[in-house]
């Protein structure tokens, strides 16, 4: 498979960025990876960003506290990125790095930590103390109540 130019790929991609990877979660089939954004150059102005995938032929094997050089897509609202991208460690990415020339920083700070998690899981963490404080609150009031 021979992959597009660096200046096709920007053109078609809807963000490329630099980053570092800070969280991987997997559930299923299905990962997130969390990045912490260096540098942009399309597509990017926060200092996450959460790339999605399933695993599938068609996924990259990305590690954690590894930096990439990223070529990302919109699927369904959500960005993702394959073999079939120009996608790359960075250290492997000096061709594309010199075509694309120096990126900007990312403007908006943001903590996108929270959204890794599976949103059951997290309503869970929220209500389960909220809950339980409601029934140690009953059971103390019907003590004292007398019943």
């Amino acid at each position: 498979m021979e992959l597009q130019s660096v200046e096709k790929e920007l053109e078609s991609s809807e963000a490329v960025f630099s980053g570092k990877i800070i969280d991987i979660t997997t559930e299923k089939n299905n990962r997130k990876i969390l990045f912490e954004v260096e540098e942009t150059w399309k597509g990017v102005s926060q200092t996450e960003i959460i790339l999605k995938d399933e695993w599938s032929s068609c996924s990259l094997n990305f590690s954690k506290g590894e930096s990439y050089l990223v070529y990302a897509d919109d699927f369904q609202g959500e960005m993702t990125s394959d073999i079939c991208n120009r996608t790359k460690a960075l250290s492997g990415a000096g061709e594309d790095l010199a075509t694309l020339g120096k990126g900007t920083t990312p403007t908006e700070e943001v903590d996108l930590k929270n959204q890794l998690r599976n949103p059951v899981v997290r309503y869970i963490y929220i209500w389960l103390p909220l809950v339980s404080l409601l029934i140690v609150a009953a059971v103390f009031i019907r003590k004292r109540s007398g019943y």
